[in-house]
């Protein structure tokens, strides 16, 4: 689906404020993954996923990028397509709203893909109830009248009514609280029935290693390597060098395990924990 072969990108070239943020970059994403990019603060991610959708553009002589077929280190790039193929998600989506009402906003993807009226609102409707929110209730207000949560769910709704191959989130859960967070994420995997791949940014090494099938690790502007999560979260070396914090789950598991409490140390996931406390806790007879 996405093919990224030696990748380079210079920001500012030929000027004192030159600065490489990517360095020979591979990487394979196939269809159906939900693949996870992480990385600390200024390791290359977002301006990665950029190239995606020729947000940023491949420089001349610096690699290629191959998006569901489409060479975007061509001159002629048929933009209307690839944003049709690829939607981009930033962190805090919610201040990419700008129209008067939540219909006129959602409908603004598929009126730019020049597709009839009456498909542009059927499409809209659909991305707005998909998110989780009611059309009829919704539809006519302002977008700037709704809640946080809301907000971030209509802006995500305008990405989907282009009907994507593709979903780019940059920091998906940013800003949230615990409960927001967990809806976001339930929310993304409902999308993912409609949308077979996701690529995701995310710093919560909880959620990389809950939702991803594979996850690349950026330092420097390089892809250190592209690991599932055991083998990445199962890897001290790997994470001694890319500076990577092990799940919180995972952290629990092994301070219960440092207490006698015999559960296995490569726990990934919140239901994971549950299920090893209570066998736990069974083989103790119970009284643990």
């Amino acid at each position: 689906m996405i093919e990224v072969k030696n990748l380079s990108y210079v920001y500012s070239p030929k000027t004192p404020f030159t600065k490489q943020a990517l360095f020979g970059v591979d990487l394979n994403i196939q269809e159906g993954d939900f693949f996870g990019i992480i990385g600390s603060t200024g390791a290359g991610k977002s301006t990665l996923v950029s190239h995606f959708n020729a947000l940023t553009r491949v420089q001349k002589k610096s690699g290629t990028v191959i998006v569901d077929g489409m060479d975007l280190s061509q001159k002629k790039l048929d933009y209307r397509k690839l944003r049709a193929t690829v939607g981009m998600v930033f962190q805090y989506p919610e201040h990419q709203l700008f129209d008067d009402t939540v219909l006129s906003d959602v409908m603004f993807g598929p009126k730019n893909l020049g597709l009839p009226a009456d498909e542009q609102r059927s499409r809209a409707r659909e991305a707005i109830e998909l998110v989780g929110l009611d059309f009829d209730e919704i539809a006519e207000r302002s977008p700037f009248e709704l809640s946080g949560g809301q907000k971030r769910r209509v802006a995500l709704a305008g990405v989907l009514a282009m009907a994507p191959k593709v979903l780019v989130l940059d920091e998906p859960t940013a800003g949230l609280d615990p409960k927001a967070k967990r809806a976001i994420m339930d929310l993304i995997v409902k999308v993912k029935s409609v949308c077979k791949t996701i690529v995701m940014i995310s710093h919560n090494m909880d959620e990389i290693a809950e939702y991803c099938n594979k996850i690349a690790v950026l330092d420097s502007g390089r892809v250190v390597g592209t690991f599932t999560p055991r083998e990445l979260f199962g890897s001290k070396d790997m994470l001694d060098k890319g500076h990577i914090a092990l799940p919180l789950v995972t952290q629990i598991a092994a301070g219960l395990n440092s207490r006698g409490v015999q559960i296995d140390h490569a726990i990934l996931t919140e239901d994971e924990l549950v299920e090893a406390i209570l066998a736990a806790r069974e083989l103790s007879g119970g009284d643990r």
